[in-house]
């Protein structure tokens, strides 16, 4: 026989969030370097199966993620990015 699920009256999603914040910047962190060596191959002239963008959609890419971990890590309000609304 199962259990009964308490449900409790508030919701729990602040803790949940706050475990997952460090998670969330650190795999930012490690696509955000990825980004940036992509784009360092690129500048030398390498290429690779990984590099499926145009530049300007990488740099637009690479500033989104670094926006979006800077959020998530609370280091203040990051610059609005070209074409999104704030």
């Amino acid at each position: 026989m199962e259990e009964p699920i308490t449900q409790i009256p508030e919701d729990d999603w602040a803790d949940q969030d706050l475990l997952t914040r460090d998670l969330a910047g650190s795999l930012l962190d490690e696509e955000i370097e990825a980004e940036r060596e992509r784009l360092a191959r690129l500048d030398r002239g390498e290429g690779g199966d990984d590099i499926v963008m145009s530049r300007e959609d990488m740099e637009r890419r690479l500033a989104a993620m670094i926006a979006v971990r800077d959020r998530v890590r609370g280091e203040g309000r990051p610059a609005p990015l070209r074409g999104l609304p704030e």
